[in-house]
């Protein structure tokens, strides 16, 4: 298993569905990386948490992948991951929260986490936030 930070916005062009689905190319970094019982750690784009009034509070959920399936779009191959079960914030958490920011290229969509002590932290909060 390994854990992934993903951005996932209220705008995005993507067939996301909070709570369901992450729609996404596999050609961007990490696209083919992410597998069948990964988990998940939903990030808002700073823009959109500027524009929802949320400041630094960007990590918006957490999910466990169930299914994912690929597909060709018009100009590109996609996926789709499907939760086996997800879990909203009903606050957002800032980096801050967690220890600081574990994703290793701030530009990408997706982020592998690599530190096992960022990971603890994360699956300390998910069990102990309510959530």
């Amino acid at each position: 298993m390994d854990i992934f930070v993903v951005n996932q916005n209220p705008d995005s062009k993507y067939n996301d569905e909070v709570g369901k689905r992450y729609d996404y190319p596999t050609s961007i970094p990490n696209g083919k990386q992410i597998k069948i019982g990964d988990i998940l750690i939903f990030n808002l784009s700073s823009k959109s948490s500027k524009k929802l009034k949320l400041g630094d509070k960007r990590i918006t959920g957490i999910g466990k992948i169930d299914s994912i399936i690929i597909y060709n779009s018009e100009t590109k191959e996609m996926a789709i991951a499907s939760y086996e079960w997800y879990k909203q914030f009903q606050n957002p958490l800032s980096f801050e929260d967690i220890g600081g920011d574990p994703r290793s290229n701030i530009s990408n969509s997706i982020n592998r986490i690599l530190s096992d002590a960022r990971i603890e932290i994360l699956l300390n909060l998910i069990r102990f936030t309510k959530i």
